[in-house]
């Protein structure tokens, strides 16, 4: 009787145990929308007007990601959807490609407390984003 018990109780707990942790993955945090909190713009004054800085930015921040499950994303820019695959590796970065394309994974971003951190290079210098979830 004691033995049965202990088995049942040990069941319900694994069960419980797995649905919780199926649920807080580190994949789910993810998922949702999230917009650009701050632009840092870094080019090369030499190279790029104030005025161009500053178009770059405010576009840089019309940019929304939609985390739509634990592999769809889709980017919006300039109000047209890119549909993209993604995945988060070990290191908290998150890699994604277009649908469409070959297997090669591009890097988005890094996820660091609660906000996505991603930052490219161009010929006219650096260009870093923090998005938060909204």
């Amino acid at each position: 009787m004691k033995q049965s018990l202990f088995l049942r109780n040990l069941i319900v707990f694994s069960i419980f145990t797995l649905l919780i942790s199926c649920s807080s993955s580190p994949e789910s945090k993810l998922i949702g929308t999230w917009k650009a909190d701050v632009v840092n713009i870094n080019f090369d004054e030499q190279k790029a007007s104030p005025q161009m800085v500053q178009q770059v930015a405010e576009r840089e921040k019309q940019t929304i990601l939609k985390f739509t499950n634990d592999t769809s994303l889709n980017i919006i820019d300039n109000n047209v959807t890119h549909r993209t695959v993604w995945k988060l590796d070990a290191d908290q970065k998150i890699w994604y490609r277009f649908e469409n394309d070959g297997p090669a994974m591009n890097e988005l971003g890094t996820y660091v407390d609660g906000t996505i951190k991603a930052e490219s290079t161009t010929a006219l210098g650096t260009i870093e984003i923090v998005y938060k979830k909204q």
